[in-house]
């Protein structure tokens, strides 16, 4: 017995000494382990995880992580290059690259790090010229009147707070003179519109909405500022809003992106609509509340329109706060790109009406005090 306990301490004593070498010869500490671990995803982490703990892998199926693989992992680990995303490769070597990056938290069907565009800032001139708008050909679909009133209501007060930013934004279709995406602005024809179906869809579901119209474009120019400082006066509007009404739970600033129509179109049982795509900023403290807001609502949208989300980006450039400091319930939604129509942005504003008067009602009902 005795000598076993000798055998076992020389080679405790052998390994501790090995390992003292080790880290003496090539400088390991907590801080090397960081740096070989701060660029790798959460799935890298999880799947790293999930060898030693195998009761993860139950948790991993029914969330739909998709776990990378082993070699991925391994190059990953070595090199700080991820085979599933090619940026990667280049972000580093060409200056500037970081302004176009973005973190896929969820990514939709077929969506990949080149579905993702850029924020662009266009001079204030451009986004306030008067142009044409092509009407004729618009069908401006009213969704189906509901057969009933609604079993549940807010009754009066306007607890959902719809916004936009970037209130010209518009459509290359609606625009003909408009040949270039900095282009498709228009004065009326606008996301705004979009704003307003989707609050006369929430009302429909008893859901009190306030949807706001402020052209922030014609503000930054009363006050000279650059297109850049837009969600500056949004934040006013946002923050005016909520002096003004303590009932605002849920606040959603709606855009359209700019990437090609491929990217931003669905088509379901005939019809076409404009994908949507949940915006996160990093640049807020506790971006992270704000993702589980998003999540809960593309969960949602997955489950019963599989396929029609593009899922959610967080950004760290650029602006990257989008006014959600204000609230862990206000997210940025990209409804389409500019080469949808405002037909398909309001089929899917209607889509959204549902997927977010369900969750609210799920969080009064979580939120209501025990009988």
């Amino acid at each position: 017995m005795t000598l076993y306990v000798m055998i076992g301490f020389f080679i405790l004593l052998t390994l501790t000494s090995f390992f003292s070498y080790i880290q003496a010869q090539f400088n390991l500490t907590s801080e090397t382990l960081k740096k070989w671990t701060n660029h790798m995803s959460a799935e890298t982490f999880i799947a790293a995880l999930t060898v030693e703990i195998p009761q993860l892998q139950t948790y991993n199926k029914s969330a739909q992580v998709e776990l990378p693989k082993v070699s991925n992992i391994v190059v990953e680990m070595a090199t700080s290059l991820n085979p599933e995303d090619p940026r990667t490769l280049i972000r580093r070597e060409i200056p500037g690259f970081a302004f176009f990056d973005g973190e896929l938290i969820v990514a939709g069907q077929g969506v990949t790090y080149a579905d993702i565009s850029y924020e662009s800032s266009p001079p204030l001139d451009v986004v306030l010229a008067e142009r044409e708008a092509v009407t004729e050909a618009m069908e401006e679909e009213q969704g189906e009147a509901p057969s009933q009133q609604p079993s549940l209501s807010t009754e009066g007060r306007k607890v959902v707070f719809i916004y936009h930013t970037h209130n010209r934004e518009s459509w290359l279709p609606h625009i003909p003179s408009a040949s270039d995406p900095n282009e498709a602005f228009h004065q009326e024809i606008n996301i705004t519109k979009v704003g307003l179906r989707l609050g006369e869809e929430l009302e429909k579901r008893g859901i009190g909405t306030y949807v706001d119209t402020t052209d922030i474009g014609q503000l930054l120019n009363e006050a000279g500022l650059p297109y850049n400082y837009s969600y500056t006066k949004s934040r006013q509007v946002v923050e005016a809003a909520i002096r003004e009404n303590e009932d605002i739970t849920f606040m959603f600033d709606l855009h359209r992106d700019s990437v090609s129509r491929e990217s931003t179109t669905f088509e379901m049982e005939g019809k076409t609509y404009a994908r949507p795509f949940f915006v996160i900023g990093k640049r807020n403290p506790e971006y992270e509340k704000n993702v589980r807001f998003a999540e809960a609502l593309n969960r949602l949208l997955e489950e019963r329109y599989p396929g029609l989300s593009r899922g959610i980006v967080a950004r760290s450039t650029g602006h990257a706060e989008y006014n959600q400091s204000i609230s862990e319930h206000n997210i940025l939604i990209e409804i389409g790109g500019v080469e949808n129509t405002l037909e398909e942005s309001y089929r899917t504003a209607e889509i959204l009406a549902e997927v977010i008067a369900d969750l609210y009602w799920e969080a009064e009902k979580v939120d209501a005090p025990a009988q």
